[in-house]
């Protein structure tokens, strides 16, 4: 099971963007976290209108990474129980 997703924009081999777009639609309830060393307003907002929860600009300092990771991770795993 995934709780959390995090994804960078801009990756060697693949298309951040793409990335985000294909977990958005095969695991919808599964939080998407973007990580990049290259922020841009308009593409944070694009993201966030696709379903990305929060847009960390690189680098990230180890307590804001664990806070979001506690604080998704929370989410997805209240969800699941109000599923059940």
């Amino acid at each position: 099971m995934v709780d959390v997703i995090f994804c960078d924009i801009h990756m060697p081999k693949v298309n951040g963007v793409e990335a985000i777009a294909f977990f958005r639609q095969q695991c919808p309830s599964v939080p998407v976290i973007v990580m990049t060393g290259r922020p841009e307003i308009s593409g944070a907002t694009d993201l966030m209108r696709q379903g990305v929860v929060d847009y960390l600009i690189k680098p990230v300092r180890p307590e804001e990474l664990t806070e979001a990771v506690r604080k998704y991770a929370k989410r997805r795993v209240s969800q699941d129980e109000a599923k059940t």
